[in-house]
């Protein structure tokens, strides 16, 4: 006899709600903030391209490409107004090409200390040294670029760090950057599609789009839970990564499939900011309701919610006890987050109504009052 899995089953599309352990559950921790993941459109679009192309090219990038994926490429390159873009089969795999590649023996990367682990493992793989600045902490940073050095620069960081939804200062990055001939890449993973105007991004909310040096970005997020990543930037960076990118040459090229819905996902994004709208709605709806009950949430604007718990088991049961509920909200616990920091990541997307946020915030004041988060 099968054991059972020891995380939930999904047992159908993921949205406001989806079947969870054969029960309906409203899903409040997945990264699908416009709720394109399930949405009819991207899905038949996604389909055609697998009718017509099969599978999978079963060719490396540099042999061949298809008109889809030039299309998306395309696409990308003018949703963060920038040169051009390449395509890659996850954001992992961008950030780890970008930094081995326009990185190596003496040279330094500078990386914030909360940037997503495949920046971390990238640094590592590069050969470059790895200079490691606080969170957001553009002091330290200057200081540690001021520091002699004969070799390239290379300055990486998340647009919005995926555990706690604070954004970095990329105007103050972008001049820090051009005082000290340093090239900035950015990790949009969290911010395409939802943050800023239309969803352009952390550089849109900030103003200082087309002065970023780089950007790496996942089409498996905002633009319809493809599988699938990107980088997007100056035409010089593009083509040196096109050239020698090792972990886009020597793989398999993204299905057509899935440009073919993330590329329906990007241009319905870039027609009509409506689920942009209805995103931010929900998420100060939540933010708004959690607060109301005496929780204590990390952040401020961006959908991205983390309820602060802090001991690992305490986490793990509010999350079972949601569960029980009819809300799943995943614990996060070390080794994603150091120790004493454990929280529940709630994410609301465009998918949920104000009805789903309102049963959400009931059940979780219910929850935390059982387990002695809250009083």
């Amino acid at each position: 006899m099968r054991e059972r899995a020891s995380k939930p089953v999904i047992g159908g599309r993921v949205g406001g709600r989806t079947e969870l352990d054969g029960r309906s559950v409203i899903l409040l921790t997945a990264n699908n903030y416009l709720g394109l993941a399930g949405d009819p459109d991207i899905i038949e679009a996604s389909c055609a391209a697998a009718r017509q192309y099969g599978s999978g090219t079963t060719l490396n990038p540099p042999l061949a490409t298809t008109p889809l994926h030039e299309a998306l490429s395309n696409t990308l390159a003018r949703f963060h107004d920038t040169d051009s873009a390449l395509l890659f089969n996850s954001c992992t795999a961008a950030n780890v090409t970008v930094a081995c590649t326009l990185a190596g023996k003496g040279d330094v990367i500078f990386s914030d200390r909360l940037n997503h682990a495949s920046i971390i493992d990238g640094c590592r793989l590069s050969g470059a040294e790895t200079r490691i600045y606080e969170n957001r902490d553009l002091n330290h940073l200057e200081s540690l670029l001021k520091q002699p050095h004969d070799g390239a620069k290379l300055v990486i960081t998340d647009g919005i760090f995926s555990m706690e939804g604070d954004a970095a200062d990329l105007p103050r990055m972008i001049a820090l950057c051009r005082r000290h001939a340093a090239i900035l890449v950015v990790d949009e993973s969290h911010a395409a599609g939802v943050t800023g105007p239309g969803g352009r991004g952390t550089a849109a909310a900030q103003g200082c789009v087309g002065e970023v040096d780089l950007y790496t970005g996942t089409l498996s997020k905002a633009f319809g839970g493809f599988a699938g990543g990107y980088a997007a930037g100056r035409a010089d960076l593009i083509k040196k990564l096109h050239d020698h990118g090792r972990f886009w040459m020597f793989t398999t090229a993204m299905p057509p499939s899935s440009a073919a819905g993330a590329l329906a996902a990007l241009e319905r994004v870039m027609r009509d900011d409506t689920l942009v709208a209805r995103l931010m709605e929900n998420t100060a709806r939540l933010r708004a309701g959690l607060t109301a009950i005496g929780l204590t949430i990390l952040g401020h604007d961006h959908p991205i919610t983390p309820i602060v718990v802090g001991d690992e088991d305490k986490a793990r049961e509010f999350s079972r006890e949601l569960l029980e509920e009819g809300v799943y909200i995943g614990a996060i616990c070390f080794p994603i987050v150091p120790r004493g920091e454990a929280r529940l990541r709630a994410q609301p997307s465009a998918a949920h109504s104000a009805t789903d946020i309102d049963e959400a915030v009931a059940a979780i004041g219910r929850a935390a009052r059982r387990i002695g988060v809250t009083g």
